[in-house]
């Protein structure tokens, strides 16, 4: 199922290294994006009470949804840290060349991957840098190289640049080394990092893990320098568990700098079968306050008082 293979991701990593050439690598290094400025934020502390297997079974089962999206938060932010200490890996070797306004690294390979796979970064303006990681056979020549990972970044920094985004061919790896990279599809990603909030948007488009449908997702998180956030989770994937079925899901969750906040939950089949709606709230300590739910059937399931939550509205 998607929600469980869409984020195993793992390339060769590095392991040996291309030949030592004399020069500074500080200023390219520091155009490659950070993990820490890609991080995709949900509301911290301990899930909200509605989340809990005591809730009624309406509430129960549209929670379990929520905690998937927490989950899924977790493992977006996984996927793709994978993804740069991969990169940061083989930059972490010597370069096996310096320019004026480039620098490579590699081939690299496990002694054990069927891969090897090469970093360039190019120096494209004052800050500003692109970079890519291309991966081939270990049997294979130069011109059997593809672009992996392409990227560009401005703003470089020691803790990373401020703006940019990369792509990352998931079919490609899968299909150099079906059994570590298992997952087809494409993922893109940006990020912007400022002194008041930092925002990350991660994009999947055609995720596939062996016979289940093809899933499209979407992930965005805005952080505030006082600790209040947004994530907003669009997907067209298998969320309910028949492989044979698709559904739409949308959350939409805000906190404030005090950790209390509000989740607006849907989910609908895409043949208009089944579906259900959540409105969760929680105080600061993370206890719900409110919820209401809404069956397929029309039904509607309501604890606790409106007015305790800490935005009366949805997120639009």
């Amino acid at each position: 199922m998607w929600r469980r293979s869409i984020f195993a991701l793992v390339i060769c990593t590095a392991c040996g290294s291309g030949s030592a050439v004399t020069g500074s690598t500080d200023s390219f290094l520091e155009g490659l994006p950070s993990r820490s400025s890609l991080q995709v934020t949900a509301p911290s502390g301990h899930a909200p009470a509605a989340l809990s297997p005591r809730s009624s079974a309406l509430l129960g089962e549209t929670a379990s949804l929520y905690v998937l999206t927490r989950q899924t938060t977790a493992q977006v932010n996984g996927t793709v840290g994978g993804v740069l200490d991969t990169v940061g890996r083989i930059a972490s070797t010597p370069p096996a060349a310096v320019g004026p306004d480039s620098a490579a690294w590699g081939p690299i390979t496990d002694a054990l991957s069927p891969v090897i796979g090469r970093l360039v970064i190019q120096r494209v303006g004052p800050g500003a840098h692109t970079f890519r990681v291309d991966l081939a056979p270990k049997s294979g020549t130069d011109a059997d190289f593809k672009t992996f990972l392409q990227g560009a970044s401005t703003g470089a920094a020691p803790q990373g640049p401020s703006d940019g985004s990369f792509s990352v061919d998931l079919t490609l790896a899968h299909t150099l080394d079906p059994v570590a990279n298992p997952t087809d599809g494409q993922l893109v990603t940006g990020w912007s990092v400022r002194a008041d909030q930092r925002t990350v948007h991660v994009h999947f488009s055609d995720v596939q893990t062996g016979a289940d449908a093809p899933a499209n997702a979407d992930v965005s998180s805005v952080l505030g320098a006082d600790g209040s956030g947004v994530l907003v989770f669009d997907a067209l994937a298998n969320l309910l568990g028949d492989a044979d079925t698709l559904e739409t899901g949308q959350v939409r969750s805000r906190w404030a700098p005090t950790g209390a906040g509000r989740a607006d939950v849907q989910v609908q089949a895409v043949d208009g079968g089944d579906g259900f709606a959540l409105t969760e709230c929680w105080d600061s300590s993370f206890g719900r306050v409110y919820a209401l739910g809404e069956a397929p059937d029309g039904g509607v399931a309501s604890e606790g008082d409106p007015a305790a939550c800490a935005f009366a509205e949805p997120l639009r």
